[in-house]
């Protein structure tokens, strides 16, 4: 395969610029509690048809013609016992996923993690 740099596939500017947004929300989020680290406490993950409710993480509606993925924790000892759902849209959820595994490989290595494209 031609390497040449020309060739290469390359991400939009703007979808560039979202996705890294939604990397430092991710990162924010996590740090205030609001969406769960992947290793913490167990998840359980469903995926269905967009209900119309809004994703966590980017905050626009899960349409029904999107998949929408629910992620339920278990509730902390202790505390009230129902469960914390977390709705998001398919990529939302696979930046959530990149960046929890990031986030773990560099606290391994003791790095920081890359925050750009």
């Amino acid at each position: 395969m031609d390497s040449h740099p020309s060739q290469q596939k390359r991400i939009p500017d703007g979808l560039a610029r979202y996705l890294n947004e939604l990397r430092v929300r991710v990162h924010r989020y996590r740090s205030y509690g609001i969406l769960p680290e992947r290793c913490c406490g167990r998840l359980r993950l469903r995926a269905r048809r967009g209900t119309g409710r809004r994703c966590l993480l980017c905050g626009e509606p899960i349409l029904a013609s999107e998949p929408e993925i629910v992620l339920e924790r278990d509730p902390e000892p202790g505390l009230r016992s129902e469960m914390p759902t977390y709705r998001l849209h398919h990529l939302c959820h696979i930046v959530w996923l990149t960046e929890s595994q990031s986030s773990r490989s560099h606290k391994s290595s003791g790095s920081a993690p890359k925050r750009g494209p």
